[in-house]
């Protein structure tokens, strides 16, 4: 190889490099700014630009919503009944970039002071969240995009109480029952009257609605339906939020 084709060579490997690095922080910059418009109530103006149209929104416990203007209208919906305040602090993000640049999957950790109302009093009270966010993007005209978000929630935690007292809120009417369970058979309440929410306690008989058998394969996280309406029982579908999306 000559000198001018080694020179070449050696530029265009540095080319290359460089536009990865700004990639990157291209990315690094959307996830900042999909904090930005979670701090503001959600904002639909500041998270649709975002997203692509057929992006994904999901988390265990809160549904899967499909398509942006659903994923966005729920986050909308989200922020104005259970979260009045937040600040986002998107921890190490991890960003593998595909080989071709035109896509990447990403991880990082959510540390969240908020202000959510009490289940039972209604009152403003503080709350720490915690959580771990993957997501997949991609590059569309020279910007990238979320295509899919999935957010697991490690604690919502009222802060008198603490995640040792209080892992999640109680749920209710307005509020799945948001959980982790154990390897085995539970069966949800459907009627509303059991005492053990939102395990049923054998209230319903009379009623003719008859508990639905929930089989746990393994250890995991669940949102347990608390307005007994969903779609998709026993799991919460966000029903309650009274979306027409």
């Amino acid at each position: 190889m000559s000198e001018l084709a080694e020179i070449k060579s050696l530029l265009e490997k540095i080319d290359g490099r460089l536009q990865r690095v700004e990639d990157i922080e291209a990315i690094r910059r959307l996830i900042v700014d999909y904090a930005r418009g979670a701090d503001h109530g959600n904002d639909p103006d500041m998270l649709t630009p975002l997203f692509t149209e057929d992006a994904v929104w999901e988390a265990k416990g809160f549904g899967r919503w499909v398509g942006r203007d659903k994923a966005i209208a729920f986050l909308k919906a989200i922020a104005g009944e259970k979260v009045w305040w937040s600040l986002h602090f998107m921890i190490s993000p991890k960003i593998d970039l595909a080989a071709d640049g035109q896509s990447a999957t990403l991880l990082w950790y959510l540390w969240e002071p908020a202000t959510m109302p009490d289940e039972q009093t209604k009152q403003a009270e503080p709350h720490w969240i915690t959580g771990v966010y993957d997501a997949e993007v991609v590059k569309v005209d020279g910007n990238w995009l979320f295509k899919r978000i999935t957010s697991g929630m490690n604690m919502i935690s009222p802060a008198k109480d603490g995640w040792v007292k209080t892992r999640f809120p109680q749920g209710s009417v307005t509020m799945p029952y948001l959980m982790y369970l154990d390897e085995g058979t539970y069966y949800w309440c459907a009627c509303g009257k059991s005492a053990n929410q939102p395990f049923c306690d054998g209230s319903h008989k009379g009623t003719g609605v008859t508990p639905v058998r929930c089989e746990m394969k393994e250890y995991d996280f669940v949102g347990l339906c608390g307005c007994k309406k969903t779609g998709t029982p026993p799991f919460c579908d966000a029903t309650h939020l009274g979306l027409d999306i």
